[in-house]
This record gives C-alpha cells, structure tokens and sequence, in this order.
C-alpha cells in the first residue's frame, strides 16, 4: 500500500514546515520479513491524542495489533499521549535529556514528547513500531521529514547508482558524514538492482558524489519512484547526529 494510499483514508492538515507535523503515520514491521506497512494514524490536536486504526492493518499479514489498542475498529481519544507513544520520548529529568534533544535530535529548548517522537520517528532498537510524520503542505511544495535507512549497511557491498558500479569503505562514508552539514543536498538514486527491494531508492552524499549513506524509507520509495521522471525532488540534510551516525532529511 503506497503512501498516498493510506493518507488519503483522512483530510491532511497544512502546517508551517518548521512545526511538528499534526499527524504521525505509524507503521509496523514485519519481526521476520522486515517488510513495513502503514496500521493508523496518531494524531494530536489541541487539547486530545488521537489514534485510529486504517483499513490497511486489516491486511497486514500477522499483524497483532498494537498494545494498548485491541480493537481494530475503534477510535482512541486520550488528553495525554499514549504510553505506548510516550514511552519513546526522554523524560526531561533525566540528566543527558538536553545532550539527547539537542545533539541526537537536533531540537533547541525543551520540546515535550510529542516533537521528540515527530523528529525521532519514535526509534527504538529492535522495536516493530515506526513513526512517520504526514507530510506537510509549504505553499506548492509537500514536504517530508524522514530518517534515511540502513546506514550501517552502505558499506556492505557495490552498488549500481546512475549506471555507475560504486561502492564506499566505512571510513570513506563517515569521512563525508562528518563534513555534511544542514541545508547540504544530497543525491537519491533508484537502485533496481536492490536484492530486498528493487523499488530501492539509495541516499548519496550529494547529487554528484556518489558515495552512498543510506537508504529513503521503504514506506517511501513506491510514490517517491512515481515521481521521479514527474516532478523536481530535492533531498536536503536536516540534523546529522554524528555519534550515532543518524541523519534527518526532508
């Protein structure tokens, strides 16, 4: 099920670019498979949480339902965020919050769990759960905010980006992280020869260096591959979070 596809199961609501997205995607991955398909939607308002199952969950094979949330045809309405959401937010006590929000998030002050969970994509080392904020309307651009995938793996083997066999040692990739900096755009590339997923899309350095650093989100790549030869896209570096190697782009 493409992107599209399931945001149009609701209205989208335009927001200011630099806000935290109104609406979160949230998606499960498949424990064996590793396949990921969108199950409902978080949304925030301005005084309730909100979640709701989509009519994709129904077909997601072995798909259990979220904890918390058993019954697949209701709604959830809740005046604080849902422990199963907040759970993957720092809480402001905790003496690295500061170094978290600022350095590994790349927010400034004190943002509360739901622009911490927004930017994080609510991450969780070996977790089936995925956060994915709806994109936003800027004038006639749609936006997007994601975190690009797989970076452990760009070394692992040649890649064919822009009919171009390439590949990059893991001190050659960090070497280019390192000197990346917000605003810098970055190239993106399909990769058809891709063994998980043809309709793999890899992230380069930049549109001209091709030394790849990651992967676009395969919730992504199925519109993303429509677009390409219809519409001008840029991939720009949001936050790079050098210590563990995480970057945000949009």
């Amino acid at each position: 099920m493409s992107a599209p596809d399931t945001l149009a199961t609701g209205s989208a609501t335009a927001t200011e670019s630099s806000e935290a997205p109104g609406r979160l995607v949230v998606a499960w991955q498949h424990p064996i498979e590793r396949s990921i398909q969108p199950v409902g939607f978080l949304t925030r308002t301005e005084d309730a949480f909100i979640f709701g199952y989509i009519r994709n969950a129904l077909a997601v094979q072995g798909f259990p339902g979220l904890l918390g949330f058993d019954d697949l045809y209701r709604t959830y309405e809740s005046s604080d965020l849902f422990p199963l959401f907040a759970q993957r937010a720092m809480d402001p006590r905790r003496p690295d919050y500061h170094r978290y929000v600022n350095s590994r998030l790349g927010l400034e002050g004190e943002p509360g769990p739901w622009e911490q969970i927004a930017r994080s994509q609510g991450h969780r080392e070996g977790d089936t759960i995925q956060l994915f904020p709806e994109p936003t309307v800027d004038g006639d651009e749609v936006r997007c905010l994601f975190l690009v995938h797989g970076m452990r793996h760009a070394d692992k083997s040649p890649k064919t980006i822009n009919g171009i066999e390439t590949s990059a040692t893991r001190d050659q990739i960090d070497a280019a992280l390192e000197r990346l900096e917000p605003g810098d755009e970055l190239g993106i590339y399909p990769e058809p020869g891709n063994e998980k997923n043809p309709l793999a899309i890899v992230v380069t350095i930049s549109p001209d260096r091709l030394v790849p650093v990651g992967w676009i989100p395969d919730l992504l790549v199925e519109d993303l591959q429509r677009l390409l030869d219809r519409a001008p896209i840029t991939v720009t570096a949001e936050h790079v979070d050098r210590k563990s190697t995480r970057l945000n782009s949009s």
